[in-house]
């Protein structure tokens, strides 16, 4: 006689085992003459009745055939299967719960009716499955050794030489070299190397900081790996250098590559300003056919698809399984069967939850049209334009439009703020592949409500485990810090007036001392035309003549500027983003008005901000652009009196926009400077909209979930 022994305990189970689980109990169920509906479970107890009863049966009938007998904690039962508590919680109270609690003795009957195997028994031969085909790839290999080609800059000549050693001596393989930035010693260009390897050769990447900020070896990473990542997949092992892994420039940390960014951020607008001086002293010639004017402009277009596209390939090369830190390779190759496992291989899905939602997390492009990112997938349709925009009656005026963003996920334009985070967010769980983290590192944000609601809300339908970290202002209405409350928020509270705080003081404030603050645009992301730029698109592709956006912390604003500026220096190169379908020539007439409040007690109150350390720099930058002749000379950031915000409430309550004070300021602004606007003038007014309550939201979030289910 053999036995199974089942004991007891409480174990954590993910909801993608659990639903799998489920779904085989019920299948099982079904074929053993049960006559309840799969639905049925969610809501009758006496349903699972008849459930526990053909377990009981089937359990004791699968004894009797297998001769074994299911031992509980050492003791036989007759008749056993789970607790009906237990399955009312299983199919129904927690069967949206990402991971959920269960006694181990439950589970694992559930597994025995399913599957007629403990869940130990079936992770353990799983496992043992991997290890074993892994060993016959090796063992079928025999003697033939792999061969390797290093390739590096001149920089990291001494890395290389002491890998090339430590191959050689332990191993005794054959270790080529590559120098990327010496036509004298390189195997061609990337596709050269890559295509001409045979089956048993791989490159070995030595990345550094010196390799990233080199133009012509990361420009060439970006277009290959672009084009033809599988291959470079198949046969690169990158070995990360300590200048990359460690300190400021640690590319597994959103910051480590936020840092290497800024480098090429810096390069560019040196060169741009060269750029701005040649158009200034040549204002009266014609000067396209210059050819210090094309030189520059060459360059300062190879250097932005470096910056645009270095977040993505250094996603993709931390992501890969055959990265590893140089620090760790000699420790970690002792013997042949180590350097085997060093080799790419086809990537094996991992059932972590990290895994789970870095997979989910789908970025479609970064700039195509025709492969819009927001709202995000799953949960949405991709679209582009994402928000509509239409006619709306103002009095006086003939040609006035509503670009409504109260369409988004949660009712206002800070669902993009969110997905940006989430974006960076993704950036993070890579590094969780290279660095067990106990926990992922929280996230704190000062909020009136509206992003802090837009990013929950997110983590919530990618189930990313995190309570977003919320400082609030003391005087902050108390149904705003409710609602947060409920979609999963934890509140902070301080007087926000006091002092301009920092981020080390918010994460202390938030009792988040070794976590991410996003407060400020430049710790999440400092490169401006990536933020808010498929909205400023989508904007600025209407070919407005005057434009009102709601002022607050003025990112919005600033950021449609800046795409502004971004077309119109594209412009002389005949060399447009994708997403830019307007007019330049009325894009440069067009008069940008932000909309804002100095007054603490107004209406706008979203819009009004104890400090606004930038908003100096913000002015010397319209003033930049306006000497560019880039933007309308009436752009600039104007008050609102009080009095107008009121008539604009009355105009858009009668069209049933769907709105709140600060989101509709730009109709206000328009009625306040009336007369200094042409009646006829096509007239685009941006509504930041509404947040939804949380009620909506969840409830949105349960239907979600129940669909996946």
């Amino acid at each position: 006689m053999k036995y199974i022994n089942i004991t007891n305990g409480w174990i954590k189970v993910s909801k993608n085992e659990l639903d799998e689980l489920r779904h085989k109990t019920y299948e099982q169920y079904k074929k053993d003459g049960g006559c309840h509906r799969f639905e049925d479970f969610n809501t009758y107890l006496p349903n699972y009745e008849e459930l526990i009863d053909v377990v009981e049966k089937k359990l004791a009938l699968f004894q009797e055939k297998e001769d074994k007998k299911i031992l509980i904690d050492g003791n036989w039962f007759p008749n056993i299967a789970p607790g009906k508590t237990f399955l009312k919680y299983f199919f129904h109270s927690k069967k949206n719960e990402h991971e959920a609690q269960f006694q181990r003795i439950n589970i694992n009957l559930c597994y025995l009716y399913a599957y007629g195997e403990t869940r130990e028994d079936i992770i353990f031969t799983s496992k043992e499955a991997i290890d074993y085909n892994e060993d016959m790839k090796m063992e079928a290999q025999g003697d033939i050794k792999p061969e390797f080609i290093l390739s590096y800059t001149y920089n990291n000549i001494n890395e290389a030489r002491k890998i090339e050693t430590f191959l050689q001596d332990n191993f005794g393989l054959n270790v080529k070299s590559d120098i990327r930035n010496s036509p004298l010693f390189q195997f061609g260009s990337l596709h050269d190397l890559f295509t001409s390897l045979s089956e048993n050769q791989y490159i070995i990447k030595l990345l550094s900081r010196d390799y990233f900020q080199n133009e012509e070896c990361v420009e060439e990473l970006i277009y290959f790996t672009r084009n033809e990542f599988p291959l470079y997949r198949k046969k690169a092992i990158n070995i990360i250098l300590p200048d990359i892994y460690d300190g400021e420039y640690n590319i597994f940390s959103t910051l480590g590559k936020i840092a290497l960014s800024l480098h090429w951020k810096l390069h560019i607008e040196k060169l741009d300003k060269a750029f701005s001086n040649i158009i200034e002293v040549n204002q009266d010639s014609s000067f396209i056919g210059d050819t210090r004017l094309q030189d520059i402009s060459d360059k300062v277009d190879r250097l932005k698809i470096i910056k645009k596209d270095m977040f993505d390939l250094l996603q993709k090369l931390t992501n890969m399984k055959s990265t590893i830190r140089y620090d760790i390779l000699f420790d970690k190759i002792q013997n042949d069967k180590d350097l085997f496992h060093l080799l790419p291989k086809a990537n094996i899905e991992i059932g972590s939850s990290i895994e789970r939602i870095y997979q989910s997390i789908q970025i479609p492009s970064n700039n195509n049209p025709l492969k819009p990112e927001f709202p995000p997938k799953p949960f949405f349709t991709p679209s582009f334009p994402a928000s509509k925009t239409y006619k709306i009656n103002i009095p006086g005026y003939s040609n006035v439009w509503l670009k409504d963003e109260s369409t988004n996920p949660t009712g206002t334009h800070k669902d993009r703020f969110a997905w940006e985070v989430i974006i960076k967010y993704k950036a993070l769980l890579e590094s969780s592949r290279q660095r067990h983290f106990e926990r992922l590192p929280q996230i704190s944000i000062i909020s009136s409500g509206g992003a802090a609601t837009a990013v929950q809300n997110l983590f919530n339908l990618f189930n990313i485990p995190m309570s977003l970290k919320v400082l609030l202002d003391e005087k902050a209405d108390k149904s705003i810090k409710d609602s947060l409350q409920k979609i999963g928020c934890t509140i902070y509270e301080t007087n926000l007036s006091d002092v301009l705080l920092k981020p080390e003081e918010i994460k202390r404030i938030t009792e988040n001392w070794d976590g991410i603050d996003i407060t400020y645009r430049e710790t999440l992301d400092p490169n401006l035309d990536n933020y808010y730029d498929w909205l400023s698109y989508e904007i600025i592709n209407e070919d407005p003549e005057y434009c009102f956006i709601p002022f607050g912390t003025g990112d919005l604003f600033i950021n449609v500027l800046n795409i502004v500026k971004k077309e119109y220096f594209n412009s002389f190169l005949h060399n447009p983003d994708p997403r830019y379908s307007g007019s330049i020539e009325k894009l440069k007439n067009c008069h940008f008005l932000g909309a804002t409040t100095k007054n603490k007690d107004s209406m706008l109150d979203k819009l009004y901000s104890s400090f606004l350390p930038t908003f100096d720099e913000y002015l010397k930058f319209i003033k930049e652009l306006t000497s560019y002749s880039c933007i309308g000379g009436k752009t600039s950031i104007k008050q609102i009196q009080e009095s107008f915000v009121k008539d604009a409430i009355q105009i858009a309550t009668e069209q049933n926009i769907t709105f709140e004070p600060s989101g509709i300021a730009g109709i206000a602004l328009l009625l306040q400077v009336k007369g200094h606007v042409p009646t006829d003038s096509k007239i685009l007014i941006v509504n930041t909209g509404k947040t939804k309550s949380s009620v909506e939201l969840m409830k949105t979030l349960m239907e979600y979930r129940k669909q996946s289910v």
